[in-house]
């Protein structure tokens, strides 16, 4: 349930001021965000998935060879 304050009279209080730290949040994301970006960096920027030092020529010669042309079908003589 809300709490209820009743001033019945008297001298009005002063309401109490709360202060949060909530700067610290965002402190917290920026860390996790240049954090995610330096492992991505690693992971996909330098090859660590793909071991190799750059681009590599594979060459694997295959000889690609056109099926010979269907046969033209014979026309009927009447």
């Amino acid at each position: 349930m809300a709490d209820v304050q009743v001033n019945s009279g008297g001298t009005p209080q002063q309401p109490t001021v709360v202060e949060s730290g909530g700067g610290s949040g965002a402190a917290w994301a920026i860390v996790v965000i240049v954090l995610l970006a330096i492992v991505a960096w690693f992971v996909f920027g330098r090859g660590m998935l793909n071991n190799n030092n750059g681009d590599k020529d594979i060459n694997i010669n295959a000889k690609v060879e056109t099926p010979a042309p269907a046969p033209a079908t014979p026309t009927k003589t009447p």
